[in-house]
């Protein structure tokens, strides 16, 4: 059988999830409807009853003219009934036979207490229905931001892996090859360098650490082997005269790194003599670069590693993730922009990622953040920090923004993770779950 292409697997399942949540969407409506009409027709059976007993006269009338009592409107009905109740106590003050006061009395008394009995229905009805219709339009809104998620603007999607065995060869097609390039490919470290160069072009990769985790890989490695991490430090460098710098250090990048400890790991990309080595080795032009992909986006350097780092580890931890997705649009006439799209491929579910360094001091921007938030994923909540005071310092500003809401929260962080953490209550990377009643 053929195997199909990332991007055929992100469209099928796109495709599935949508119509998994379409379909769960009409049958929940379709489910509270029914419930609703129900309790209705209850309710509003009882209060034509109570005006049956309370005037027969009127109810014989009503039906001769064919406007029969179970046709009138709640309210009406509601109002009639108030009316008869009234009548009846004003005729009791008039009353001299004290056999008679008490019947009334107790009929007034269980009259009452029907009427008392049908108001409450009457308010349940209400509140029932109040909440149906929430929970309808935050089913409506998070169906609309998984359509408009899936109108994703994302790179090309390339394969990761390449094997091992497989040889990189110069195509010189429609480029012209720059002499140095085939005394390169003779030298001794050309198939480690090379092979940091595939990856880089192959894959956007930008973060040191992850370049030569892929290439331990790809060589079948380990990736403590030190000659890796030699090899891209060659290509920094102006080797021996057998290449230019063939990849770059990104400058202008806070060498102190967050507050997750250690320093930012090197963020390189290819120099323009670095993509003419890789479209002479694949005979195509390279994927951009992920870090100069997400800056435009995002509010630091830091941030941006985060979302790289953050990333990363959700597809080792087998989640598909997607590429950028476009504004979606909120039912209050607002924007939300996930930081991170991906699929779980255990459930199939498409969550939206936020990525947080710290909390901030416009606590009414942020409730509005985590409000968005919660309309667009349907009350899961997913977010990423950069070490544990963070995460618990976000997860109060979430706990406080959506006080009084049912939503559900899975929280994590860099340092806890790459210190080996996991759930207690599922061995996810999601340190923190809670899990609205």
């Amino acid at each position: 059988m053929a195997e199909i292409s990332l991007e055929e697997f992100q469209r099928n399942q796109s495709v599935r999830i949508s119509r998994d949540i379409i379909g769960q969407s009409e049958e929940h409506e379709q489910k509270m409807q029914t419930n609703w009409q129900k309790l209705w027709e209850t309710a509003h059976q009882h209060l034509v009853s109570l005006l049956r007993f309370l005037d027969k006269d009127y109810d014989e009338a009503c039906e001769k003219s064919n406007h029969p009592l179970d046709k009138f409107a709640d309210d009406d009905l509601a109002y009639l009934v108030h009316i008869r109740i009234r009548a009846i106590l004003d005729g009791q003050k008039k009353k001299d036979n004290p056999g008679e006061i008490a019947e009334i009395r107790n009929q007034l008394k269980e009259l009452t207490q029907k009427y008392a009995e049908l108001e409450q229905v009457k308010a349940n009805l209400l509140e029932t229905n109040k909440r149906m219709q929430a929970e309808n339009v935050g089913l409506s809104s998070h169906l609309s931001a998984l359509r408009q998620a899936q109108k994703e603007v994302s790179q090309p999607t390339i394969p990761e892996t390449r094997s091992s065995a497989e040889s990189p060869v110069l195509q010189g097609n429609s480029i012209s090859l720059p002499t140095w390039i085939k005394p390169w490919q003779e030298s001794k470290g050309f198939e480690k360098s090379s092979m940091a160069i595939l990856i880089m072009g192959d894959t956007g990769k930008a973060l040191r650490p992850s370049i030569t985790k892929v290439m331990a890989k790809r060589l079948s490695l380990s990736t403590d082997n030190n000659s890796l991490d030699e090899a891209v430090s060659r290509l920094l460098t102006q080797e021996e005269n057998l290449h230019p710098i063939l990849i770059e250090k990104i400058e202008g990048i806070p060498e102190q790194g967050s507050s997750s400890g250690g320093n930012n790991p090197d963020v390189l990309r290819l120099t323009e003599d670095g993509k003419v080595v890789y479209q002479s080795l694949t005979g195509k032009p390279p994927k951009e670069n992920e870090y100069e992909w997400l800056i435009r986006r995002h509010s630091s350097s830091e941030h941006t590693i985060l979302n790289i780092q953050a990333a990363e580890i959700l597809a080792d931890a087998g989640y598909l993730i997607k590429g950028q997705a476009q504004e979606i649009q909120l039912s209050n006439v607002g924007t939300f922009i996930p930081d991170i799209t991906a699929i779980d491929q255990s459930t199939g579910e498409l969550v939206f990622v936020e990525v947080e360094r710290d909390v901030h001091k416009d606590q009414m921007a942020r409730k509005q953040k985590w409000m968005n938030l919660y309309e667009a994923s349907n009350g899961n909540l997913y977010v990423f920090c950069d070490n544990l005071t963070g995460q618990r310092a976000i997860q109060g500003e979430i706990n406080l923004a959506l006080g009084g809401l049912i939503y559900n929260s899975f929280l994590t962080n860099l340092h806890g993770l790459r210190n080996g953490k996991r759930s207690e209550k599922d061995g996810s990377i999601w340190l923190s779950i809670r899990r609205g009643k």
